[in-house]
């Protein structure tokens, strides 16, 4: 995925990153893997991650989540581009951790009679914190992107989820893409009137974009009362239009990948 140059290719990239149903269609590992099985397995890894305090392990096991994304044929570049926001936000968020943790430190300055030093103890403390944020997102990424979202659906309505959750989820991933296709639609009219050969993004693009997204907000929320009503009269009722099929019983497989991954995280620590 090339890096957006205008709000055409923002939009276009912002499809992208939220389209899953592709990667989920492959022939891999984790695609082969029961849903109910791949939950409890990566509950199970994201709770032992919790636990652990060494960065050397912990950058360890952020492999298997790079290691099951090969195997099961999603390329790197689309885990990375979906896992790098929440990293990096809390990376930023958590950077007087590297100078409120005693420790020896490794550089100092001064502002004017303020001391700040970095020290080894924080970049540590600050490692771990972000490779064990990074390590939870992967997975759980990797959860969604190998189960695709109608089976995410029928999972969640396995596990007993009010109906009404499941329908909101199902509405807004879906009319996302429909906000998407009508806010290119409006891009594509407004340059169409305002014609201007610029391909990069600046002030007034983002001048431009704001009030893109208040004449998207008017639109959709036009459409959403029409597309409401054309449900009605079609009989739609929220609380039995969740009878999605369950999903199917666990086998042998899927015991011995829930097993695998509790005995890797249970005894590789201990070694």
């Amino acid at each position: 995925m090339r890096v957006p140059i205008s709000l055409r290719g923002l939009l276009a990239s912002a499809e992208t990153i939220v389209y899953i149903e592709d990667l989920s269609e492959k022939k891999g590992l984790m695609q082969a893997i029961n849903p109910i099985a791949k939950l409890i397995a990566i509950a199970a890894m994201i709770i032992s991650a919790l636990f652990i305090t060494s960065i050397q392990y912990l950058l360890t096991i952020c492999l298997i989540p790079i290691i099951f994304a090969l195997a099961s044929r999603i390329s790197l570049k689309q885990l990375l581009t979906r896992t790098a926001f929440i990293p990096l936000l809390m990376a930023t968020v958590s950077i007087p951790i590297l100078f409120l943790t005693t420790g020896t430190p490794i550089w100092t300055t001064n502002i004017g009679s303020m001391n700040l030093a970095i020290t080894t103890e924080g970049v540590i403390n600050f490692s771990v914190f972000i490779s064990r944020i990074w390590f939870c997102v992967a997975t759980l990424s990797l959860l969604i992107l190998s189960t695709g979202f109608d089976k995410t659906l029928k999972l969640l309505a396995t596990l007993k989820t009010p109906p009404l959750i499941i329908q909101l989820f199902s509405l807004t991933y879906r009319y996302f893409f429909v906000s998407i296709h009508e806010a290119q639609s409006i891009l594509i009219a407004k340059e169409a009137r305002t014609y201007i050969n610029k391909k990069t993004i600046n002030f007034q693009t983002l001048k431009n974009l704001g009030t893109l997204l208040s004449s998207l907000f008017i639109r959709t929320y036009e459409r959403s009362e029409r597309v409401y009503l054309a449900m009605k009269a079609r009989g739609f009722d929220i609380n039995n239009n969740t009878a999605l099929s369950t999903i199917p019983p666990l086998h042998v497989k899927d015991v011995a990948f829930i097993a695998s991954i509790i005995i890797i995280f249970t005894y590789i620590p201990l070694l």
